[in-house]
This record gives C-alpha cells, structure tokens and sequence, in this order.
C-alpha cells in the first residue's frame, strides 16, 4: 500500500470511528463560517496533566478526523507537553515548520497533504483552535 493511501485510510478511519467524539451540548463551539464546521472540545484535567480529549461537533472528513487524532494525541499529556504539541502542529499546516515533524505525531501525519491545500488548512486546523482554547482556561475545581 502506497503512502498516500495509508493516510487515505486513517483518515477514513478517524472521519468513519471517531475517537473520544461524545454530545457536549453545554459547551460553545468553535465554527469555520466559510465553510460551516464546528466544533466543541472538552478537556479533563488532573493537575496539570490532561486526563481525557473530547470533541462534538459536525463537518467535512478532515476537520472531524483532525479532532479524532488530536484527542488521542494529546490524552495523558501534560499541559505544557500538549501546548506544545498544538502549536507545532499549527506551525507545520500554516507551512512554518516542514510536514516531516508530523511523523514524530502518529495518526496526525495524515494530515501532512493539507500543507499543500490551502482551502483545507480552516478544516484540519479548527478542533486544535479549540482544544488551544480550552487548554488556555484555568481546570475547575471539583467541590468535595
């Protein structure tokens, strides 16, 4: 199997079984308005450590398998570890840094074709918006 179809085949994979993908109907979603995908993103966090990466939302195969792959990415992560893993990822679609660092990203190097499509880069990039977003406000903490 080619390069190319593997990642044709994740992202098949992630669009069809999304991962971590549950209804937040009380969270406020982050639209693309020239296209009309949203997305919402949830994080569970413990510390400063992200125990859980959840997403709802609606739109085209690459921005709902982008949300898929960066909620298993930056599951078990650290806050800062999963700042950091975001804003590469924005570097290399917005064409800073080269698509080769996608390969250190697991699933998420199938995303590696959108630096050549210009109109796509709103798509893949909107459920990281998001969790950048939600990785900015401070954790709630529980009362006891």
């Amino acid at each position: 199997m080619a390069f190319d179809e593997l990642y044709q085949e994740i992202i098949r994979d992630h669009y069809k079984h999304p991962r971590n993908k549950k209804p937040l109907a009380h969270l406020k979603a982050v639209e693309n308005p020239s296209c009309g995908d949203s997305v919402k993103v949830q994080l569970d966090r413990e510390g400063e450590r992200v125990q859980s990466v959840y997403f709802d939302g609606s739109g085209c195969s690459i921005s709902m398998c982008s949300a898929s792959m960066m909620s298993e990415l930056l599951t078990g992560k650290t806050v800062v570890e999963a700042r950091r893993l975001v804003q590469e990822f924005l570097a290399v679609i917005r064409g800073e840094l080269p698509p080769e660092k996608l390969e250190e990203l697991g699933d998420v190097v199938a995303l590696k074709g959108v630096v050549d499509l210009p109109v796509r880069v709103k798509c893949a990039t909107l459920a990281w918006h998001a969790v950048e977003q939600a990785l900015s406000r401070e954790p709630v903490e529980e009362k006891k």
